[in-house]
């Protein structure tokens, strides 16, 4: 895949996350058809498209959840899973942790003065 086409596949990721993003739209980001960019995507990036978003996703929710108390629930939705029993289940399965467990473990310290 072209370097111009993957950014462009890259950038509409990016843009979109908290969507639910198909591979035909990301191939038509990248001006492609979707089985040939799926095949070019794994050879560029060493996943598929939708693992890609995935891990971005997970990758975000790490993020989020590090900065503090938050609802998971709020969490879930803004990235684009169908339901916290969904993200609990693959943030577990990519983490090793439930989101709770993750936020607590990962929250700043704060200081009582």
């Amino acid at each position: 895949m072209s370097p111009r086409a993957l950014a462009r596949a890259l950038d509409h990721i990016e843009r979109h996350i908290g969507e639910n993003l198909s591979l035909a739209e990301i191939a038509g980001a990248a001006c492609i058809s979707r089985f040939h960019f799926a095949r070019l995507f794994r050879i560029s990036t060493g996943q598929s498209p939708m693992e890609y978003v995935l891990r971005k996703r997970i990758a975000l929710a790490k993020e989020q959840l590090a900065r503090g108390p938050q609802k998971i629930s709020a969490t879930a939705a803004a990235l684009g899973f169908f339901d916290q029993s969904h993200f609990t289940r693959t943030f577990r399965r990519m983490t090793g942790y439930s989101p709770r467990e993750f936020s607590l473990l990962h929250a700043p310290v704060t200081r009582r003065a």
